[in-house]
């Protein structure tokens, strides 16, 4: 049965890009009907985090990205990890190294004078075990090493397609720290190996990192998973995204009312070539093949999941889309009249004032203060309340008076119902509009002219 993880470090909110790994595997394995766990990456003792743990739990909740096995914390299994470390010091595969902070930089030095990449030359390597024993005794602080062999690396990688290293590629790494913490790469090989994990799906900035758990798979006598490495999210700079290209976390685009639906939507397509690209979660798992995911980096486009969300609010039921403006069932015909108008929940709750806002905006304000006689126009305004669905006729008499062309006499007739330059047809919303706040805007207006 198919086994993948989303494996988070809670070293800060969830990104967009980490966001997308979740989804990502979270679809293969619907689609697979496997299990998809939730693994907690915490071995960074200083940066991680508890409350970032909760956050990223939550974001993936309020996703409705839903795991069947976690969160499994590493933090929780230190002991699984120093025991199969001491296997490989036992099988001679791997050994314990006392080199100091000097002695490293050294090394990394005459690599770099020779113009090679800094590696570790394999020092203490050829230690004898009673030198071993008595470093030991004697308090030295050590690093465990793992014995790389001199054999070249090949995967097939399920999004890339072929991919070798050279044998020389990989040193003798850590597997296990100074202060007991494992390495990144050695925890995420025992739990994938403990675990089952049948494939793993993550970002390309992981490839390089695949060689080193290859081979510690083989030196534990396991095949390693299958990998699958997904392009990663760039700015227009073309560079990984971060925050100095805008919002990016999960949580930022919630506060600016993007729906999860758009979300899932716009990450579960974006790197693929689709007919269809407003899907909903079960067409994304129906649709979903990870030889359809292109390993070119994916320029991330906010306007593009802008769009999506617009066609998402629009599509809604509008019993939830209440629910997510936090309105009661008053609200069903004014949001209605409005939803194709609004590309966020925010826009949408900014829109709904046109009922029964008591204000005009900077723009309608700006657009109003260039007509003359406008003194007249605001006096004469009583005539709307006397039939406010005579539109067209009130169009036509201010087009007469006030020699206005129809589209001015159209756009001065919607600031002051609405208290805004643009907005849905004034038709369809009129009778939605209450006389008080059309007297209401027709004060404010009356006293910031007098002020200006």
């Amino acid at each position: 049965m198919v086994k993948v993880r989303f494996a988070p470090s809670p070293t800060g909110n969830l990104h967009v890009g980490n966001a997308r790994t979740a989804i990502l595997n979270y679809l293969f394995a619907r689609k697979e009907k496997g299990i998809f766990c939730l693994r907690i990456e915490d071995t960074d003792i200083e940066r991680s985090r508890r409350e970032y743990e909760s956050s990223i739990i939550d974001d993936l909740k309020w996703l409705d990205i839903h795991w069947d096995e976690g969160p499994i914390r590493q933090t929780e299994r230190l002991e699984i990890y120093k025991e199969y470390a001491d296997r490989l010091i036992e099988k001679g595969l791997a050994y314990h190294c006392f080199c100091t902070k000097d002695e490293l930089e050294q090394m990394r030095r005459a690599y770099l004078s020779r113009r090679l990449p800094p590696r570790y030359n394999g020092r203490c390597r050829e230690l004898k075990s009673d030198t071993i024993k008595e470093y030991l005794k004697e308090g030295r602080e050590s690093v465990i090493r793992f014995i790389s062999p001199m054999k070249p690396v090949h995967f097939t990688d399920l999004i890339h397609g072929e991919i070798d290293f050279p044998y020389d590629h990989v040193d003798d790494f850590i597997i296990m720290k100074s202060d007991n913490i494992p390495s990144y790469n050695f925890a995420a090989v025992i739990d994938d190996m403990l675990t089952g994990i049948t494939h793993v799906i993550r970002g390309a900035d992981h490839i390089s990192n695949t060689p080193k758990q290859i081979k510690l798979f083989h030196a534990f006598e396991k095949e390693p998973p299958l990998y699958a490495h997904h392009s990663l999210l760039v700015g227009r700079d073309k560079k990984p995204l971060s925050k100095r290209h805008g919002v990016t976390g999960i949580k930022d685009f919630k506060a600016m009312g993007i729906l999860k639906e758009a979300i899932i939507n716009y990450l579960g397509i974006t790197g693929r070539s689709l007919e269809k690209e407003v899907l909903s979660i079960e067409e994304l798992i129906e649709t979903f093949d990870l030889s359809s995911l292109s390993p070119s980096d994916s320029l991330f486009d906010l306007e593009k999941l802008l769009w999506l969300n617009k066609e998402h609010i629009k599509n809604m039921p509008t019993e939830r889309l209440i629910n997510e403006l936090g309105l009661s069932d008053d609200y069903n015909q004014k949001v209605n009249a409005l939803r194709e108008n609004a590309s966020t929940i925010e826009e949408l709750k900014n829109l709904l004032t046109i009922f029964d806002g008591k204000t005009i905006d900077e723009d309608g304000i700006s657009y109003i203060s260039q007509f003359k006689g406008l003194k007249d126009i605001i006096d004469n305004m009583e005539m709307l309340f006397k039939d406010v669905a005579e539109l067209d006729k009130h169009v036509d008499e201010l087009k007469g008076r006030y020699r206005l062309s129809k589209k001015e006499a159209m756009i001065l007739l919607r600031i002051i119902f609405t208290g805004k330059k643009n907005g849905p047809p004034l038709k369809d919303i009129i009778p939605l509009i209450s006389k008080d706040s059309i007297i209401a805007r027709l004060k404010c207006l009356r006293e910031r002219l007098s002020q200006d």
